[in-house]
């Protein structure tokens, strides 16, 4: 992909407060060449010892965190293997962002090697693994030394018809790779004494500061979490934030996507349909804008579809909205082949879900929002089929939609402003659009007079509250609920109606004490299952 097209470097321009600020977080000076000459020479500096430490260090990053070193003479002595797993429990695998969560009970065999005859070496081991008749089920050889995928395949499939047990060879270039792509460079400096290590080089930039901070402490509060309900609605929460704060620290792409798929898979476990919507979503929007990573982002579409899809809320679809317009923005871009991104299916599925819910006067914020976004949908439409002058139908329907927003509390109309602005700069010259713009400045205009009108009755109730005037509080109470009746003040609202009840108790109305009260509680559930810490 050209530079010039990269998505990072666009979202990055645009939001930088999304990503690390920091100069250098790098205190490790390594070479490539200079570990694959260090790994080469291992035996001529008697570290045999020294790379099993490294081998088995680098394996609990990689492959499963539950190993324990085997003590005894060089080669594993009595025990046959270097290293192997031990039982863990699923509560505690399932917090693990790095390995296989699903093996958490599997027994696997580990042997490491620096011998350069890797070949008879791993037959040896694998005879000496087997017959310990332990039950190992897998059994991993790293060896020190390069070998041609064609030998390390036959050997593989000579061990596995032999014993019955997969083998997996991890050789020098395995090793030089995840070293340098996943950050192991640590590693290679402890174990093998490969490279030089100055703190002082580490420059980090103040967010990063307080984000590491915060990742380091959720990610000791998720290992030290009681087996409780509540600690479990609290860990899908803690791991979407662990995830999304490894993403804006551009952590090694395997910890930030090891960690939303452990998100995922507690949001699904554990979570609401909105959170685990949220974290699958997430995952792609990371895998686009932080990766550069088109394909395996649309990979996920269809998982975000059908989710959403089954829904019915249009905050939902929005959702797919938004990676249906990275795709086409792909296309539009000269970037990708419309085809390739199944892009004519995936449009017709979803034009039919937004006339479908946009139909739906049963529930006017939901069908209001949807016929929005389908005015949006339609101008991606046109653009696909080369009309790119005159958007002028759809500049009076979302003129239409806002007039119609009027009424409707919950409408997000924040929405409708951030499209129309990141819109301003790229639509053609027509006087609809000037016409729409200026109507939008007066709808927010309003919509930000009546907050502020909300702000100052809720303060007024609160003194009346405290002056122990329930009835006068009731009256400056009641008028900021109505006011603070927006998607963007559900917060304020919930307040609002948490006085409301006090008032209405205060002066014997039990009944309209519980309604507010019931109110307030259904602003604080709608609050939590949208709010998103951090991105």
């Amino acid at each position: 992909m050209n530079n010039r097209h990269k998505p990072s470097d666009l979202m990055r321009a645009k939001r930088p407060y999304l990503y690390s600020d920091s100069a250098s977080t790098d205190a490790y000076r390594l070479s490539r060449s200079e570990l694959s000459h260090h790994l080469e020479t291992l035996t001529d500096r008697n570290q045999h010892k020294d790379f099993e430490h490294f081998a088995r260090q680098l394996s609990e990053r990689e492959i499963c965190p539950n190993l324990r070193p085997q003590t005894g003479p060089e080669g594993g002595g009595d025990g046959k293997v270097d290293t192997e797993t031990y039982p863990v429990d699923d509560k505690i695998a399932e917090r693990w962002f790095v390995g296989d969560r699903s093996n958490s009970q599997a027994k696997w065999g580990f042997a490491f090697s620096a011998k350069k005859d890797w070949a008879n070496k791993v037959r040896s081991d694998a005879e000496g693994i087997v017959g310990t008749n332990r039950g190992y089920e897998k059994i991993f050889f790293v060896t020190s030394r390069p070998t041609r995928a064609k030998d390390r395949l036959r050997v593989e499939d000579e061990l596995r018809r032999a014993h019955g047990v997969s083998v997996t060879i991890l050789d020098r270039e395995w090793i030089l790779d995840r070293v340098f792509s996943h950050g192991h460079k640590d590693l290679a400096f402890e174990c093998l004494s490969a490279g030089e290590h100055d703190p002082n080089s580490v420059k980090l930039g103040p967010n990063d500061f307080k984000k590491q901070q915060a990742l380091t402490e959720i990610e000791q509060a998720l290992a030290r979490m009681g087996d409780t309900h509540s600690d479990y609605t609290q860990s899908v929460s803690d791991t979407y934030e662990a995830a999304t704060l490894s993403c804006r620290l551009e952590r090694p792409r395997y910890e930030t996507e090891g960690r939303f798929q452990r998100a995922i898979e507690f949001a699904k476990k554990y979570g609401a349909t909105s959170q685990h919507l949220r974290a699958i979503y997430q995952l792609a929007w990371t895998r686009f804008w932080w990766f550069d990573d088109v394909e395996s982002a649309q990979d996920l579409y269809e998982k975000i579809e059908e989710i959403a899809f089954a829904t019915d809320r249009t905050e939902h679809i929005s959702k797919v909205c938004n990676i249906h317009q990275l795709l086409v923005g792909q296309v539009l871009g000269g970037l990708r082949e419309s085809r390739s991104l199944k892009l004519p299916e995936r449009s017709s599925r979803l034009k039919a879900k937004l006339i479908a819910l946009a139909s739906d006067k049963s529930r006017p914020n939901n069908a209001l929002y949807a016929e929005a976004l389908h005015w949006f949908f339609r101008l991606n439409e046109n653009a696909l089929d080369g009309n790119r002058d005159n958007f002028d139908d759809i500049w009076v329907g979302l003129s239409s939609v806002i007039d119609r927003a009027a009424g409707l509390g919950e409408f997000p109309v924040e929405m409708l402003d951030s499209m129309i602005e990141a819109l301003s700069p790229l639509a053609p010259d027509s006087a609809e659009f000037d016409n729409l713009v200026e109507k939008l400045a007066e709808f927010m205009a309003e919509r930000s007079k009546e907050l502020k009108a909300a702000q100052i009755y809720l303060s007024q109730g609160e003194r009346k509250l405290n002056a122990e005037k329930p009835i006068e509080s009731i009256k400056f109470l009641g008028r900021s609920v109505v006011n603070f009746m927006k998607e963007e003040s559900r917060e304020e609202q919930g307040r609002a109606l948490y006085c409301l009840a006090v008032g209405y108790r205060g002066a014997g109305l039990l009944w309209a004490a519980r309604g507010a009260a019931m109110g307030a509680i259904t602003q604080v559930c709608a609050q939590a299952e949208q709010m998103v810490r951090y991105l």
